[in-house]
């Protein structure tokens, strides 16, 4: 005599799982793109200083990486330099080791901006947040004096 087994899968909840996961992959993919554009948007053309230049806002940012501290322009939609006369701000440098140190912004010669680069450790990522005309605007920029694979990787060769 033979037995029969029936054997119920619950395809509902499956499917449903299957279902969350390609929409949370969708999102991340998404989110991780939109993230990657607003801090890698630069300009490669020529610039005005011979920095790198990233949109913020209704503005752009220009960084000038020098040995000892980085200068930084405001320009405006047409790519002329900002008076820095009523602008403020700080620049939080990330290093390799995932720690952070923040340094203020302070008014220098040509409508420029000048921050200290801390003197502790090479950074990888450098994030300038700017309070201009009443409205805040930040760009994050990669340290070019250092390779991807440093940064990646977690400490500078």
């Amino acid at each position: 005599m033979s037995k029969t087994y029936s054997i119920t899968f619950n395809t509902t909840t499956s499917k449903m799982k299957t279902i969350k996961s390609i929409a949370v992959a969708i999102l991340l993919t998404i989110a991780g793109t939109t993230i990657s554009n607003a801090q890698v948007s630069t300009n490669t053309g020529k610039t005005p200083h011979g920095g790198i230049i990233q949109n913020s806002g209704d503005y752009k940012i220009e960084m000038v990486e020098r040995e000892n501290n980085i200068s930084f322009y405001v320009l405006d939609a047409k790519g002329k330099t900002v008076s820095n006369k009523k602008i403020t701000g700080s620049a939080v440098f990330e290093f390799f080791n995932k720690t952070k140190a923040t340094n203020p912004v302070s008014l220098d010669t040509n409508n420029s901006l000048l921050v200290q680069v801390p003197k502790a450790s090479i950074y990888a990522y450098c994030t300038i947040t700017l309070l201009v005309n009443g409205k805040t605007i930040s760009s994050k920029f990669r340290n070019s004096q250092v390779s991807e694979q440093d940064i990646n990787h977690g400490h500078q060769h």
